[in-house]
């Protein structure tokens, strides 16, 4: 099988542009480097906050069907994080229940900067009592209650 470097910028390079580590080794970050994660996180930072809060949520989204369906937007929005779609063009928001009956939402498929994102479902929630809980290795959000109507509204709004 041939592995493809193109996707990770050349052989032993994240997306970042940060040689990555052999297994067990302290990653070696050069000054050009440092500054390229410094500029990722400035634009992150100055990422404009949407002022959709669940409080004021629209009753409707433009271009819904009459199921409550919305169609893949045209262009993807251009923010630090990115939430793929199911093989069904739905968004991968799903109600959970754990062991103990604890309900949960999780959102899942989430590529880029997922602790913005996370900060940005935490200021939509407009609640400091709910913990939303970012998992970076396997790229979900959690949040505690059952709130997959709105966070799919939201996204909805988002564009994804």
């Amino acid at each position: 099988a041939v592995v493809s470097t193109q996707s990770t910028g050349g052989p032993g390079l994240s997306r970042s542009g940060i040689k990555k580590p052999d297994y067990g080794q302290v990653p070696q970050i050069d000054r050009s480097q440092y500054k390229n994660y410094l500029k990722t996180l400035e634009k992150a930072a100055s990422t404009p906050d949407s002022g959709v809060k669940i409080s004021n949520l629209p009753r409707s989204i433009p271009n819904a069907t009459a199921s409550g369906w919305v169609p893949p937007p045209d262009k993807i929005p251009d923010l630090p994080y990115f939430v793929w779609r199911n093989v069904d063009q739905t968004l991968p928001v799903e109600h959970k229940e754990s062991r103990d009956f604890h309900r949960y939402t999780q959102i899942t498929k989430i590529e880029g900067n997922i602790e913005l994102f996370r900060a940005a479902v935490e200021n939509f929630l407009d609640d400091e009592t709910i913990p939303v809980v970012a998992n970076e290795v396997t790229g979900t959000i959690t949040c505690l209650g059952w709130r997959a109507f709105e966070l799919k509204k939201w996204l909805q709004l988002q564009g994804f």
